[in-house]
Parts: structure tokens; sequence; C-alpha cells
């Protein structure tokens, strides 16, 4: 599971487009859905679906492992521009750039943690969120998964026994509703690291006006290809 997410100040789609490095002749109308029809990218090329968040951002979500640099050209022009990320190895930094500038990487699981030429640029949009990825406090949220707190208690029992040759495999006797924890779990979920995108997404969300919310999601947006 992985998530890339861009936002920029600017509606023009075919401008946006082009200074992500995409041919904005590429661009076709889609849904999420059907992200992945259509010419088929292959080798190193990535697909970037973008639609306007609302009437000064757009909002982008890239698909595909084709590193790039896109926040000095998409803030070009005295715009701002703003990426956030995770894969199941992590979860990265919000990242802001202004003008052709990175300004804020605000860290999103280490709190108080804040670098570039204006670390405390985002800092305005923090309160009340939380960015600590050690954080317990998920123990006594209500809304919590059923079953995760004895899973979670149960994975720990795993390490205490992983390195005693004696004992059976514990998976094999692995209560069924432990499951849907665990395979949440492999593909990375964890409830505190949950609530650091949550809060990343929501940091996003005041700086460009509008989080990303559910109807953007089930839109119909441009799908462009980068090479």
């Amino acid at each position: 599971m992985s998530f890339h997410g861009l936002w920029v100040e600017d509606t023009n789609l075919a401008d946006v487009a082009s200074r992500i490095g995409a041919d904005p002749a590429s661009g076709v109308e889609c849904t999420w859905a059907d992200i992945g029809e259509g010419p088929n990218p292959g080798g190193n090329t990535s697909i970037a679906w973008m639609g306007r968040l609302n009437t000064g951002w757009t909002q982008i979500i890239v698909v595909g492992a084709t590193p790039f640099d896109p926040l000095s050209a998409l803030s070009a022009g005295n715009r701002r521009a703003l990426e956030f990320a995770w894969t199941v190895n992590g979860v990265h930094d919000v990242l802001l750039a202004v003008d052709g500038r990175y300004v804020t990487a605000l860290s999103t699981t280490r709190p108080g943690v804040r670098k570039g030429t204006d670390p405390h640029a985002l800092d305005r949009y923090t309160s009340g969120l939380q960015f600590d990825a050690e954080d317990s406090s998920w123990r006594s949220d209500p809304d919590l998964l059923p079953s995760w707190l004895e899973y979670s208690d149960w994975a720990e029992t795993l390490i205490d026994m992983s390195d005693d040759d004696t004992v059976d495999d514990p998976h094999e006797s692995m209560p069924s509703e432990f499951r849907q924890p665990l395979e949440l779990s492999l593909n990375g979920y964890s409830p505190p690291m949950a609530t650091c995108v949550t809060s990343a997404l929501v940091v996003v969300g005041r700086v460009t006006g509008r989080e990303l919310h559910e109807e953007w999601m089930n839109g119909l947006h441009t799908r462009v290809l980068i090479p």
C-alpha cells in the first residue's frame, strides 16, 4: 500500500502537467477505478491523475515508482506546492516549496522535527494534530479496529518467542479474529502511523483549503503519463 500526493497553487492542468514532466497531449479523462486503463506506460513511466481541488489548487496522485523531484518546478512563478507520500517502508515528511525553492520539511512521525529555510512555515496549520509514531494513546481509542488491541498484544509475544527454537509456530494457533489485523499489519498499517498520515493530510487540507475526500476520489480527472 502506498500513496504519493502533490498539490500546487495552479488550476491550469496543461501547465501543471508540463511542469511535472508529463505530456499534456497524453491526458485522458478517467476515474480512479480506471486509472490502469489506456496505454500501458511500462518501463520507467509513471501515471499522474490530476484534477482541480478547488478554485485555487490542483491535486495530483502519482502512480508508479519513477523517482522525480517535482516541487521546484511545480512551485515556480511564486506558487506554493506540497508533497506527501507513504509506502510500506514508512511515512514521508510533508514538503512545502515556494517559488521554486524548498521551504519546509515537516516530519510526520517525529514530534517537533522541522527542516528547511523556513522550518516553521507550516506550524500554524498543525494545531490539534499529532505527529508521533511512538505514541500509545491509540490504545484507548474507542474507534479502534475490533481485535486490534488483542492482536497487538499477541504480536508482541511473537517477538519474545522469536529466538526460542522449542516453541511451535504461534501462527498455527492464531485466533481467527486476528487474520484481518494481521493482513493490515503486513500491508504497513498501524494505529499511530495512521494518525500521523491523517494529520499530514489535514495539514495539506488546511493549506489548500480542502482536504482529500471521497467525492474527489470518485470523480473524473485527467490521467497523464510521466516518462
